[in-house]
């Protein structure tokens, strides 16, 4: 039967007591061991961009004619799928803030101006004008040596989102993500997006056609407007290692849309009463999406500010486009349709500046 005898038991309590002994001494000069991982480090809470743009739009427009030869009236002389826009500048500016639980907010705005669009048309006999003959001889648009079709457009956009944000907590050697085992890598993220989007699109599209020696032309104006008021949501993700980043995101919004369009034409030759009433107008109700998309590669200065080069795309659709809003029926109610069923899509670069902080 075993059996311990009572110097073994001294020895047994000794030891129990030294070793509690020389915990308390490590404990003392090295603090305690971490009984967990230590939790992420939070990256930068505050951020902002400053964009300039240079977009160029593709109007998915009823492609149909609006001058014609007298002579061919079957053949185009000049239809709206010919319009082909010039690069519109802009800017774009954006806020947000990611708060203390990673539950946080931005606003952003993001306008593009001057995208026009011009075809001309010229005829020895004097022969151009609009489609419908009636039309032109009760409107003034016929008899044209030359004749020419403008649009120019115009958008500006804002928006309110919340931000759900996620920290991958940068450079980390046991990772499983072969990215954070490198030294140089110093933290990505990913932001999921919800918000409220608002968008407006300007548009403006004349017909002119000089009549005779009179030095003004007979002139047929659409003004079409746009408004789309979105539900968004959309995510982002970046990536940063030492002085370079790469950012994208994309967002959707589907949109309820309210749209107006007015029309006037003018002769300046003895008018014709040709529409009642002229003015014309009308307005309507209906839906639309706005998606936006962007990638960017940032050199960074320092801690706080990089530069940014990047890549957009922008599509509006269920929008009114002034080139679908010409109406050359020759009747008292014409000019008082609206076509809704339009769409832009816009691309190009981006060039600015972020602050991260």
């Amino acid at each position: 039967m075993p059996h311990c005898s009572p110097l073994s038991s001294a020895r047994l309590r000794w030891a129990s007591t030294f070793a509690v002994a020389v915990a308390a001494v490590v404990a003392t000069w090295c603090g305690p061991l971490p009984a967990a991982e230590p939790a992420y480090p939070q990256d930068e809470r505050n951020y902002a961009v400053f964009d300039a743009i240079f977009l160029q739009r593709n109007n998915a427009a009823v492609d149909r004619p609006v001058v014609v030869d007298r002579t061919a009236p079957n053949v185009a002389v000049i239809s709206t799928g010919g319009l082909q826009s010039t690069i519109g500048t802009g800017a774009r500016l954006l806020y947000g803030n990611y708060g203390e639980d990673d539950i946080g907010w931005e606003v952003g705005y993001l306008g593009v101006y001057g995208m026009n669009s011009a075809s001309t048309a010229t005829s020895a006999g004097g022969s151009l004008e609009a489609p419908d003959p009636n039309f032109a001889t009760q409107s003034g648009l016929n008899g044209g040596f030359s004749a020419r079709v403008t649009d120019n457009a115009s958008i500006n956009s804002a928006e309110v989102n919340l931000v759900f944000h996620e920290y991958d907590g940068g450079y980390n050697r046991r990772s499983g993500r072969p990215w954070q085992r490198c030294e140089g890598y110093d933290g990505g993220h990913v932001d999921w997006i919800g918000g409220f989007r608002w968008a407006n699109l300007q548009d403006e599209a004349v017909l002119a056609i000089p009549r005779g020696s009179s030095p003004q032309s007979a002139t047929y104006t659409v003004d079409a407007s746009s408004n789309l008021f979105a539900a968004q949501v959309g995510t982002r993700g970046r990536m940063a290692f030492e002085r370079w980043a790469v950012e994208g995101w994309m967002k959707i919004g589907i949109a309820g849309t309210m749209l107006s369009q007015s029309q006037t034409l003018f002769d300046p030759l003895p008018p014709t009463q040709f529409r009642v009433p002229n003015p014309s107008s009308s307005d309507k109700a209906g839906m639309g999406m706005i998606a936006d998309m962007n990638l960017s590669a940032i050199y960074r200065f320092n801690e706080v500010w990089g530069l940014r080069l990047g890549y957009n795309l922008l599509w509006l659709t269920g929008v009114a486009l002034a080139p679908d809003q010409f109406d050359f029926s020759p009747s008292s109610v014409g000019g008082t349709n609206l076509n809704g069923s339009g769409s832009m899509f816009l691309s190009g670069a981006n060039l600015g500046l972020e602050a991260r902080w």
